[in-house]
């Protein structure tokens, strides 16, 4: 063990010792030409990176920008966390679902389907929209859908679950 630490210190003492002015001249050519490279080039690739780097992609929802409220109130029921409401048009040409969340939602991957066979199976429904976080969400809805009784389910897609199931 001594006799190795011996030798590599003997070793770092002589190599660091090394004069450098025994550089010749195609050597120290050589060494400027590589530096004046790397001078032109690091500036040059990391111009270029941000350049061609691709665009962020922005903050945005999943679902069309938010549409004004009908003007008339068929239906509503409420709960704590939310109220829902189905509006319609003055001439009762549109329809749409309101869903108003009153607390932030605790599944952030909540959709909401309307179930007209009101078996709360999702490959039975209509994929209404996804609601995420606290506000205002307008759903437009096909005009075959008024009737007298509505079901809703709000289903967390992620964890594969119906939340819950809303008949009004």
């Amino acid at each position: 063990m001594m006799l190795l630490l011996r030798r590599t210190l003997v070793h770092f003492i002589r190599y660091a010792t090394i004069d450098l002015s025994t550089m010749v001249k195609n050597l120290r050519k050589q060494h400027l030409q590589i530096w004046t490279a790397w001078a032109i080039l690091i500036p040059v690739g990391i111009i270029s990176a941000v350049v061609v780097r691709p665009q962020l992609p922005k903050d945005k929802l999943l679902q069309p920008a938010e549409t004004a409220a009908l003007p008339l109130v068929l239906k509503t029921f409420n709960k704590d966390d939310y109220t829902i409401s189905i509006r319609s048009s003055s001439d009762a040409s549109q329809l749409q679902l309101e869903w108003i969340n009153k607390k932030t939602l605790t599944y952030p991957t909540a959709t909401i389907y309307e179930d007209t066979t009101n078996t709360d199976n999702i490959s039975n429904a209509i994929l209404i929209g996804r609601i995420e976080a606290r506000g205002a969400y307008h759903f437009a809805l096909p005009k075959n859908l008024v009737r007298r009784n509505y079901h809703f389910i709000v289903y967390d897609f992620v964890h594969q679950k119906i939340i819950d199931s809303i008949t009004f």
